[in-house]
C-alpha cells in the first residue's frame, strides 16, 4: 500500500459518499410534503385533530444515511411516524388507530388518489417525477416505558411509542426519536465540528445550517456500506443484512474519527466483535434505547443470516484492501466498479479525479448549490 493510493482511495470514498447521498432539493421536497400531510391531519375540522397528531421522520431519512437506489427506476422510501399524542392505548385498538389516520387521509382528494394500504402503515405514492413514496406509520405514546437511555440522558418516556404489528393484533414498542438522539450522540464531536466549519465557510450562524447538510464520517461510512451490501446481495434479497443492524453496529464502532477512510476501516474491523451473545449463545444486537429489543432476533431461527452478514463484512474489508493494493489509479477504480456499481463509481471518480482519463466518459453530476435556511424541524424536536 502506497501513501499515494491511500490518499486516492480517501478522495474517492469522499466523492462516493456524496454521490450516493440524495440532493438537498430532495430532502427539502420530502420535508415540505410530510409537513403538508401534518397540516392536513391537524386542520380545523379534522376528526383526529383533538388527539394532537404529530408527523415526523424515522429511519435513514432522519439519520442522514439515506442513499440513492441502485436502479434509476426504483423509488426513495421515506419512513414517517404519525403519532397521536393525546390518544392512549386503553381508548383505541390497533385497527382503529390505523383506520383513524387512513380515514383522515382519504378525506383529502389529492391524498386519496395517492394512498395505498399496507399491513402496518399507509403509503402515499407521489408522482413518478418525484421518485419517492412516504410510508406513514400510525402510533401513540408508550406510557409504560420508564427510565433514561444509557449514555445520552434521554427520557425514554418522552419519546417511546406504540405501533401496531402486521396483523393489527398486538402493540409493538418503538422509539425512533430516542434512537436518532443516541445515533447523533455517537458522532457528536465530528457533527459539531463539521457544522461549525460549514457555517464559517458560508459566513452563517451555526444554528442556521440545517442539520441534513452536515455529513460525518459515520453517516458516510454507513452510506458506503449500504451500497456495497445492495450490490452484493442484489440476487439474494432474503439474506441481505438489514440496515438497522448495520447502522447500530457501525455507530457503536465509530470513535469520532475525522477521516472517512480511517473511520470505515475501523468500523468494519470492530463490528463483528460488537455482536453480543445471550446465555444460549444466540446473537444480540440490542436496540440502544430499548434493551428488550434484539435487532438480530431472526438470526436465531435463520443462522445463515449471521453467516452471510459476517461474510459480507469480510468482503468489504477485502475489497478496500484490494483497492489500496491496486497498481494504478485506473486499476483501483476498475477494482471498485463491481462492488459499488459502474455508474456511481464513474461519477465519484470523475469528481475526485477530473483529469484522469478513466473518468473522461463518466456522467458528472453538478453538486447542488448550498442555500442557508433555518431547519424547519431539527432531530428529535418535532
Amino acid at each position: 500500500m502506497t501513501l499515494e493510493r491511500d490518499n486516492e482511495l480517501r478522495q474517492f470514498l469522499q466523492q462516493l459518499a456524496e454521490s450516493l447521498d440524495i440532493s438537498d432539493a430532495q430532502y427539502e421536497a420530502a420535508i415540505k410534503h410530510y409537513e403538508a400531510v401534518g397540516d392536513w391531519l391537524n386542520k380545523d375540522g379534522s376528526p383526529i385533530a383533538e388527539y394532537d397528531p404529530q408527523i415526523y421522520p424515522q429511519g435513514s431519512f432522519r439519520l442522514g444515511t439515506m442513499i440513492k437506489p441502485v436502479n434509476d427506476k426504483d423509488e426513495y422510501d421515506i419512513d414517517l411516524v404519525c403519532e397521536l399524542k393525546a390518544l392512549r392505548k386503553e381508548n383505541v385498538t390497533q385497527k382503529q388507530l390505523k383506520d383513524m389516520v387512513g380515514g383522515r387521509l382519504k378525506e383529502n382528494e389529492r391524498y386519496r388518489k395517492m394512498l395505498k394500504k399496507g399491513k402496518r402503515c399507509w403509503t402515499l405514492q407521489y408522482a413518478d417525477s418525484s421518485r419517492f413514496h412516504m410510508d406513514i406509520l400510525p402510533a401513540i405514546p408508550d406510557e409504560e416505558i420508564d427510565g433514561i437511555a444509557s449514555g445520552i440522558g434521554i427520557n425514554l418516556a418522552e419519546s417511546a411509542i406504540l405501533i401496531t404489528d402486521r396483523e393489527l393484533y398486538q402493540w409493538q414498542r418503538s422509539n425512533p426519536v430516542g434512537y436518532a438522539e443516541w445515533f447523533k450522540e455517537r458522532m457528536r464531536i465530528q457533527f459539531t465540528a463539521k457544522r461549525m466549519l460549514l457555517a464559517e465557510s458560508l459566513r452563517a450562524n451555526v444554528e442556521d445550517v440545517p442539520e441534513y447538510k452536515v455529513k460525518t464520517p459515520l453517516q458516510q461510512s454507513i452510506q458506503i456500506l449500504k451500497r456495497h451490501r445492495d450490490i452484493m446481495f442484489a440476487d439474494d434479497q432474503d439474506d441481505k443484512p438489514i440496515s438497522i443492524i448495520i447502522t447500530t453496529l457501525a455507530a457503536r464502532a465509530y470513535n469520532n474519527e475525522a477521516d472517512l477512510l480511517e473511520a470505515l476501516q475501523n468500523i468494519i474491523a470492530k463490528m463483528p466483535s460488537l455482536i453480543e451473545r445471550d446465555e444460549q449463545g444466540n446473537a444480540l444486537v440490542t436496540n440502544p434505547v430499548n434493551p428488550l429489543e434484539n435487532f438480530a432476533d431472526k438470526w436465531k431461527k435463520h443462522p445463515e443470516l449471521e453467516t452471510k452478514f459476517l461474510q459480507w463484512l469480510q468482503q468489504v474489508r477485502a475489497d478496500l484492501e484490494a483497492a489500496l493494493q491496486a497498481g494504478t489509479l485506473s486499476d483501483m477504480i476498475e477494482e471498485l466498479k463491481p462492488r459499488f456499481g459502474d455508474r456511481i463509481v464513474n461519477e465519484a471518480a470523475s469528481k475526485a479525479f477530473p483529469d484522469h482519463s478513466s473518468s473522461a466518459k463518466a456522467v458528472a453530476s453538478v453538486a447542488p448549490s448550498i442555500s442557508i435556511t433555518k431547519p424547519s424541524k431539527p432531530w428529535g424536536h418535532e
